[in-house]
């Protein structure tokens, strides 16, 4: 989360420039919301997608963060073809950016935003782009059941995109925080402990739960924000939060428990439901479930086999292809 990083200079007393695509049209190499902020040094810190429109706009932000300029929207052709005769963008669309400067007086307002963030991210930015060289960014906080009239925000932060809007005469941009959404691993064996790696290093939160201590535990799993033991996988949802954000991983060591985790995970609003094994142990699992009451629209949500077909063997190789479907899952891309 960018927001974390801009916080760590304002607190030094460094201002910076921040650029956000705010919106788009055509093909673009990133979505509205992406960031990255510039010091007056010129150092980077993230990215908007690269290459030429990168450039452009980090020799704007970094007068803007020196005080030398304003600051803008500003608009990146990338069709090609252009008066400069730029070959370097050709992804076929139009990228609106604004840059604006950072400063440290605004760190209770960052302080705000990382504690809304850490509370379940029910909150945004809005940036008041009326007078686009003077925007006025301010946070709403959703837990405090903040909203403007005539403008949904709620409906927003749960689709997740930026927008650009038009509200109460003004021009706004609403930039909801991101909601990269927490991965429950119900098993700590060889496969869990590779996807609790790269699932982290995608911006997941990480839970880990087994029934045997020496699998579920800080040292196996320092990346993990809390890890739990549970005797037969029982009452799961006792000690573990679900949501819709959630993303729920079967990958216990035998099918008894597989299918005990299944049960109870069903009945869940989750985002994402996998289940590690073969297409036999599948459709046991299955068979068993409908005499509970089960059916084929509750077996819909359950990806399995697990993860992405890459033709994957070793734990790692597993562990990319089903972090490849959890990225797919939160973009809507499943």
């Amino acid at each position: 989360m960018i927001e974390k990083e801009i916080l760590i200079q304002l607190r030094r007393g460094q201002t910076i420039a921040l650029i956000t695509i705010i919106d788009k049209s055509g093909s673009a190499p990133r979505l509205p919301g992406s960031k990255m902020f510039v010091g007056s040094d010129g150092a980077i810190t993230g990215t908007i997608g690269g290459g030429r429109m990168e450039h452009i706009a980090c020799a704007t932000a970094v007068k803007i963060a020196a005080g030398d300029a304003t600051p803008e929207l500003t608009e990146i052709d990338m069709r090609g073809g252009g008066a400069d005769g730029d070959s370097d963008m050709i992804c076929g669309g139009i990228q609106l950016l604004l840059i604006e400067r950072i400063t440290p007086d605004m760190v209770s307002l960052f302080e705000q935003a990382l504690a809304c963030f850490a509370d379940g991210a029910r909150g945004g930015w809005l940036i008041d782009i009326s007078v686009p060289k003077q925007p006025l960014r301010s946070f709403l906080d959703m837990r405090n059941d903040c909203s403007l009239p005539g403008l949904d925000c709620r409906a927003i932060i749960r689709g997740r995109y930026t927008r650009l809007i038009q509200a109460n005469g003004k021009s706004l941009v609403f930039d909801p925080l991101p909601k990269f959404g927490t991965v429950v691993l119900f098993g700590g064996g060889h496969v869990s402990k590779e996807v609790a790696w790269l699932a982290s290093a995608v911006d997941f939160d990480v839970v880990v739960c087994d029934d045997r201590p020496e699998f579920s535990n800080t040292d196996r799993f320092p990346m993990a924000s809390a890890t739990h033991v549970l005797e037969g996988f029982k009452n799961l949802f006792e000690r573990i939060e679900q949501g819709e954000d959630h993303y729920l991983l079967i990958i216990t060591r035998g099918h008894s428990y597989d299918q005990e985790v299944l049960a109870q995970v069903l009945r869940t609003p989750a985002r994402y439901i996998g289940m590690i094994g073969s297409r036999r142990k599948r459709d046991i699992c299955y068979g068993n479930l409908r005499d509970q009451g089960f059916n084929d629209a509750d077996f819909a949500r359950v990806h399995c086999p697990i993860g992405l077909p890459i033709g994957s063997e070793t734990p790692r190789e597993i562990a990319v292809s089903i972090t490849a479907e959890l990225i797919a899952a939160r973009a809507g891309a499943l």
